[in-house]
């Protein structure tokens, strides 16, 4: 295959063309209910103008039509719900599609980054290989499209089948909620997971664990429905209900933003206990590995031995949860998300948003030096009036998987994590709205919370922490204060404000317009390093100045600490 954007495959339909579709439906589907009750009001004067034995019998012949058409534009709705969904996830594909069409269109103008052509052998077989991964790559990003098409018209096919079939004489046991029927909706999202929300509420939550059972898929399109209305949702709800379904379906109560906070806590409290059961029972087959019991006689000792380590730390911390010694605010191991909270969100005033940057997985939570120590210190201190929350929404680059082809010098997962921040962010101001805000962002995460923004992941302020700063173009919120502190020879200085592609971040933190530098009192690096470890001193001083930014170690991070406590003390004040 040749690298050429005639080689770029097209996607199977027109967002624009499904959207057309829908809206058409829709306009042709409005009438109906309208059509309806005039065919049953004048049928309803049958009796007056036809007085005969059997004139009710023929009154009644035709009640059921009411329902009915209830049921088909119930039913046509979801099926335009279905589409624009599709429309919308080929939209967003298409928006990756013109980026790689710019990409190659990059790659072929002449300019100079063009390279002569080597004329000796070595010289034309390395030209030969880097084209060849080039065109491997390439490949590889077209089969990613279509396997992303192939995705979404799947999916869109599944809620197309999902609709019921319901006989009009069956229309009864239908419970559709009219009024989200008849007022239109703000969000194509929102128009899909309300009445699902409605459902799983219905005798007082009693079926909602079935009704999950029989349609894993609704999980789905719940977590896609807007913070706001996912609260108005919740907040409506009777107090039995509400704890009928923390207690029946925990996974979507302790991971669906907009869900009150103390709620997804509970849940995700009970889910914590499950979870110790199962490590217990993995720890236990990992000893009998260990002694020599078990099946896998082939697993070397030193491995089995970390297995168990491992385990007994993530049994600590999960036992930390269920004791409630630590509060789970989110938990989805299969996205390899985990939220963790600090403080009393009753008392608070401000919260933090503590969102650790390369390296950070699930693991990062377990053992004696968690990733969530700054939040805990801010709250710590600030005596009730601020929670906070250290944030994972999905997998974070991993300097391990740089010999591969990834890790934090690409944005790729900056702009995958960006959605889920701002899904998170504005879940809690549905959930507490009237909390001063700030995102503290570590490392890599600055980038995720630049592009949250667009997203509507709008915080009062953001706090740069030795960031790689944002993929341009780049412009800061008006209504937010942007903070920034860096270490004089913080490792991201060296490529701060660079990017070809997908590699890099060509916005420095320290240059976005009225962003406030804050020093740090991190020195410089130690000349003893340089003379005894030359370059390798060099670095390591370097990486030890970023990762001061994510301790809570007031004699390393003292000076950044305490301007971060009294930005949220003033600010939380103040509201």
């Amino acid at each position: 295959m040749t690298i050429d954007t005639a080689a770029i495959p097209v996607g199977p339909a027109s967002p624009a063309d499904l959207r057309r579709c829908a809206e058409a439906v829709r306009r042709a589907v409005a009438p109906l209910r309208l059509n309806t009750e005039d065919v049953l009001l004048a049928w309803g004067m049958l009796p007056a103008v036809y007085r005969a034995p059997e004139a009710q019998d023929l009154q009644d012949a035709l009640i059921t039509i009411g329902p009915a058409a209830v049921e088909i534009a119930t039913g046509l709705g979801s099926a335009c719900t279905a589409i624009e969904t599709l429309a919308d996830e080929l939209e967003a594909i298409e928006r990756e599609r013109d980026g790689l069409v710019e990409r190659i269109a990059r790659r072929s103008a002449p300019g100079l980054y063009q390279a002569p052509l080597p004329d000796d052998r070595f010289g034309r077989a390395v030209a030969d290989a880097v084209r060849a991964d080039e065109e491997a790559a390439f490949r590889r990003d077209c089969a990613t499209l279509v396997d992303r098409w192939d995705a979404a018209v799947d999916a869109c096919a599944a809620s197309l089948r999902s609709i019921p079939e319901i006989p009009w004489s069956l229309s009864n046991l239908l419970c559709v909620d009219e009024r989200l029927v008849a007022e239109a909706s703000t969000s194509i999202t929102d128009a899909a997971a309300l009445p699902l929300l409605a459902r799983l509420a219905e005798h007082g939550g009693s079926g909602a664990a079935a009704l999950l059972t029989a349609h894993p898929e609704w999980t789905g399109i719940l977590h896609r429905a807007r913070p706001a209305a996912v609260a108005a949702w919740w907040n409506a709800l009777p107090a039995a209900t509400a704890a009928q379904l923390t207690a029946a379906i925990p996974a979507v109560v302790g991971n669906l933003d907009g869900v009150a906070i103390a709620a997804r806590v509970t849940a995700n409290r009970a889910r914590a206990a499950s979870r110790v059961e199962e490590l217990l029972r993995q720890r236990l087959d990992a000893v009998g590995v260990v002694d020599g019991l078990g099946t896998s006689f082939r697993v070397p000792r030193a491995e089995a031995n970390r297995r168990v380590s491992d385990l007994d730390r993530e049994i600590a911390y999960f036992q930390a949860v269920q004791d409630g010694r630590k509060q789970l605010y989110a938990w989805d191991p299969d996205h390899g998300s985990l939220i963790e909270m600090s403080g009393d969100p009753a008392t608070a005033t401000s919260a933090l948003f503590v969102v650790p940057g390369t390296n950070t997985r699930a693991e990062s939570f377990f053992g004696d030096v968690p990733v969530t120590r700054v939040a805990e210190w801010e709250t710590s201190t600030a005596r009730g009036s601020v929670v906070g929350f250290t944030v994972l929404t999905g997998p974070m680059p991993q300097l391990d998987d740089i010999p591969t082809g990834g890790g934090p010098q690409f944005s790729t997962q900056a702009l995958q994590r960006a959605p889920e921040y701002a899904q998170f962010v504005q879940g809690i101001g549905a959930a507490s709205p009237g909390l001063w805000t700030m995102s503290y962002e570590h490392s890599y995460a600055g980038a995720i919370g630049s592009a949250a923004e667009s997203y509507g992941g709008i915080v009062d302020a953001r706090f740069l922490a030795a960031t790689v700063g944002a993929v341009g173009p780049y412009e800061p919120v008006a209504d937010t204060k942007y903070f920034a502190a860096q270490g004089p020879d913080d490792i991201n200085r060296y490529y701060a404000g660079l990017r070809i592609a997908n590699v890099g971040f060509d916005v420095a933190p320290e240059s976005i317009p009225g962003v406030k530098i804050v020093e740090t009192g991190l020195p410089g690096t130690n000349p003893g390093n340089v003379i005894v470890g030359g370059p390798v001193g060099i670095v390591a001083d370097s990486i030890d100045h970023h990762n001061a930014l994510m301790s809570d170690d007031e004699s390393v991070n003292g000076p950044v600490l305490d301007y971060v406590r009294s930005l949220l003390r003033s600010h939380g004040e103040q509201g």
